[in-house]
């Protein structure tokens, strides 16, 4: 599955290779992605356009920022933490 993401202007984005969606609310958007877990904040935020078929979402609003964060293995995180 492909990811990408397009903004215009601040105010259309549109994302590919969504898998799921947590949360959606007019100020933000909690979803995951192919790449990881991806938060979207902003002003007056609403889907546009939804296509489970191919994995799109479209958001419209003010966009104030896009933070991606990976998911985190609870073993890998044990180790790191053992044998530092």
């Amino acid at each position: 599955m492909e990811h990408s993401i397009s903004l215009k202007g601040r105010s259309d984005l549109l994302i590919s290779g969504v898998e799921h969606i947590y949360s959606f609310s007019d100020k933000r958007v909690e979803i995951q992605t192919c790449e990881g877990k991806m938060v979207i904040d902003g002003e007056a935020l609403d889907m546009n356009k939804l296509n489970l078929e191919e994995n799109i979402i479209s958001v419209q609003g003010t966009i104030n920022s896009i933070v991606y964060s990976k998911s985190k293995n609870p073993e890998e995180s044990f180790f790191k933490k053992v044998f530092k």
